[in-house]
């Protein structure tokens, strides 16, 4: 981060082949702001790869926890139209 300050990132990993529908359904709100951090996704033929970068531990919480609730929306929801 500019000024010399520092910042957290983090890396999650997730199989392709069990996590596609559930970043198909998340995948428009990875690539932008949670609070104050910022998520993105990128992928290869085998996993996908969230990551977050923010600039506290207070932050970083805050994104993970955003994202693990849209984790468990859409397993929901799948549950239901299954």
């Amino acid at each position: 981060m500019a000024n010399g300050q520092s910042s957290f990132q983090i890396r999650i990993v997730l199989e392709r082949e069990k996590y596609s529908d559930y970043i198909q359904a998340i995948r428009p709100d990875l690539d932008t702001h949670v609070g104050r951090s910022k998520t993105w996704l990128e992928e290869d033929n085998e996993s996908f790869y969230i990551y977050i970068r923010s600039p506290d531990t207070v932050a970083l919480r805050a994104a993970l926890g955003s994202i693990s609730r849209w984790f468990k929306v859409v397993r929901e929801v799948m549950e239901v139209v299954s």
